[in-house]
């Protein structure tokens, strides 16, 4: 059995000379029962992803945003983003409906939206991270009820624009993990 640094089994060579076989990455996965060809289930054909990071902030931000009669959709061939009105919709929003019904949980996933009391478990998490004193009870009188509490948390941030931007990156994190979770849900996808 032929092998080099790349190929854990060199099958052959090209006419230019390169070989081609099962690599390393390949076969490690192969050992630890990945198999890149067969769903475990129903042994249906796994779909590989590899996603750009411009295509993995177009997720964040659709989970991240919120608007009523939008649905967004991953197309887990592609990468792609679509985004589907549920009011008013026109001809392209119907056949664009009828392409999602078709390919639903098999090429489209809904992606799913942040839900507030995830944002409240993301302040009060943050809120913990607050060295200041003053600032750390601030948050906290405003975490502990009345209205208004995301739009009052983030006023009283405002005050330190380093802590505001802090949290922010915090925020997009939390995001990005919980997309990163549902991705990996998806049980006909294997991400790269």
């Amino acid at each position: 059995m032929e092998q080099d640094e790349n190929f854990y089994f060199i099958a052959g060579y090209t006419e230019g000379g390169f070989p081609y076989g099962t690599t390393w990455k390949e076969y490690e996965a192969e050992q630890r029962g990945e198999s890149r060809k067969m769903a475990a289930d129903g042994g249906e054909p796994m779909r590989e992803l590899k996603l750009t990071k411009q295509q993995l902030q177009e997720i964040v931000d659709a989970y991240d945003m919120y608007v009523e009669g939008i649905e967004s959709f991953l197309n887990i061939e592609t990468g792609e983003v679509v985004t589907l009105r549920t009011f008013d919709r026109d001809e392209e929003d119907e056949e664009l409906s009828d392409i999602i019904e078709e390919g639903f949980n098999e090429i489209y996933f809904r992606l799913p939206k942040r839900e507030s009391d995830e944002g409240y478990a993301d302040m009060m998490d943050f809120a913990a991270t607050i060295e200041d004193k003053k600032l750390h009870s601030m948050l906290m009188n405003i975490l502990s009820g009345g209205k208004k509490i995301f739009r009052r948390f983030k006023d009283a941030l405002s005050s330190d624009s380093k802590e505001l931007e802090r949290y922010y990156q915090f925020v997009e994190e939390q995001n990005r993990k919980r997309v990163s979770d549902w991705l990996e849900s998806i049980p006909e996808l294997i991400l790269e």
